[in-house]
């Protein structure tokens, strides 16, 4: 393998790795997988628990998200140290080609030439989860899945229709909304969306034998597909462990220093990104035009730009009107970078107001530190929050009810628990079950015979 640089045809791998691999004695090399700063987030604690236990670990990363910002300074801040960078780049099929293609390759070197047994850990619904489970899966390495069975839960077409117009007649009860998205029966399966992570995270499956399941509802809907349940696993979401990590360093924050009209004022803090929000013009005005009126009629807000949220206000004409925007209403208005520290981000979010976005992972955030949500899409891949009545849907359709769902959402208190989701120590729960299965099984890729046990029944005589 040429792997010795980051140009576009090699993969990086830090110096002394393979004499490092070569003189471990540890028969499992445990391979942590991020590309995107929510991976890194959430695979750190298991990174830390596994590098506390003695057990070899390696740390790939597809460079995915590679800026300061994006990747980076999380990296120091989870004191991660990257193994293997498997420089992919774009567009989106070279990216799912070349993960699965360089990471072939490295599983190929380190179980052939080095003879240690892969156990590979993705994590969630993402690009590299789904390319980094079939490189492992093609070598008969099954994968350990980090928060698995991400799946999305839609409200029905006649429930919207019904709330469009009842909306439009001025017929809109916020609390009766509240209350039937908290009805589990009103759901259906089967979007394509978020895109194209709900095809991501369907395709993982096949190729897992430890399903860390983030909450009940996710055990249930998963046996319901058939997958074996002694492999399915409520360990409960590794967020949570990131966060109390991240909690013990908001003291070195500047996230008000950055953004100063937000200190001590009830601020509500939105992220935008989703694909399918900024790619349509009509959801982003939708969006746009609700955070416009929220600041126009004075609340405070902290609007975060990510890639996506800038492609599309410049892609739809928007870029003089925020900036004329920032200019008159500085006291009440902060639009800036993405904070780099998850830290500062666990600072913000747990003094806002509420957290207004189309982010899955600040769904849980905010859960996790007892701030409303107001998840701007159609549906809910966290759909466990809606119910738990901590989030609410706000369906980019109409501004005006937006910016109602938002009001109501800082007003009301029973958005408000004091425990969360997530559980805790969950990192040592995954690992506990991963070590279980190894001592027991040898290794997490079984075909029938060896699955069932009936190896024994062998006779090969006639």
């Amino acid at each position: 393998m040429k792997i010795n640089n980051c140009e576009d045809n090699q993969v990086f791998i830090r110096p002394n790795f393979w004499f490092d691999i070569q003189n471990n004695s540890q028969k499992y090399a445990h391979i942590i997988m991020i590309a995107t700063k929510p991976d890194i987030i959430k695979q750190a604690p298991l990174y830390l628990e596994l590098k506390n236990r003695g057990e070899l670990v390696i740390l790939v990363h597809t460079w995915q998200h590679y800026d300061y910002n994006l990747s980076k300074w999380v990296l120091a801040e989870f004191w991660m140290d990257v193994d293997v960078n498997l420089n992919i780049f774009w567009p989106i099929h070279k990216k799912f080609s070349l993960v699965i293609e360089r990471l072939w390759d490295f599983l190929v070197e380190l179980s052939t030439n080095y003879k240690k047994i892969p156990v590979p850990y993705v994590h969630g619904d993402t690009l590299t989860a789904t390319t980094a489970d079939k490189a492992a899966f093609l070598n008969k390495f099954a994968v350990v899945h980090v928060e698995a069975w991400i799946r999305t839960f839609t409200p029905s077409k006649e429930f919207y229709h019904n709330l469009f117009q009842k909306y439009d007649e001025g017929k809109f009860n916020w609390e009766k909304y509240y209350k039937e998205l908290q009805d589990f029966d009103i759901y259906e399966t089967g979007s394509i969306e978020p895109y194209p992570e709900q095809f991501d995270t369907r395709w993982i499956e096949a190729s897992t034998w430890l399903f860390a399941v983030p909450v009940e509802l996710y055990s249930k809907t998963l046996k319901k597909e058939w997958f074996p349940k002694e492999h399915i696993k409520v360990v409960w979401n590794t967020i949570a462990d990131a966060i109390n990590i991240s909690k013990q360093k908001i003291w070195e924050s500047k996230a008000f220093e950055k953004y100063p009209n937000m200190k001590d004022k009830p601020f509500i803090f939105i992220t935008i990104h989703r694909r399918e929000n900024t790619e349509k013009k009509e959801r982003f005005l939708v969006i746009y035009n609700a955070i416009k009126k929220l600041i126009q009629d004075w609340v405070h807000v902290c609007f975060l730009w990510l890639y996506a949220s800038e492609f599309a206000i410049d892609n739809y004409g928007l870029r003089e009107d925020i900036e004329d925007l920032k200019k008159k209403y500085k006291d009440n208005f902060a639009y800036g970078p993405a904070l780099a520290h998850h830290a500062e981000v666990i600072d913000m979010i747990s003094k806002a107001w509420a957290v207004v976005t189309d982010s899955w992972s600040m769904q849980e955030e905010a859960n996790i530190v007892w701030v409303p949500c107001v998840t701007v899409r159609f549906w809910s891949d966290r759909t466990e929050t809606i119910l738990d009545g901590t989030n609410i849907i706000a369906p980019p359709v109409n501004s005006k009810l937006i910016v109602d769902i938002v009001k109501w959402a800082i007003s009301n208190k029973s958005m408000i628990k004091k425990e969360h989701l997530y559980g805790k120590n969950v990192s040592k729960k995954i690992v506990d079950e991963v070590l279980d299965m190894l001592k027991k099984d040898w290794k997490l890729f079984k075909f029938d015979d060896e699955r069932l046990d009936l190896e024994q029944f062998f006779n090969h005589k006639i």
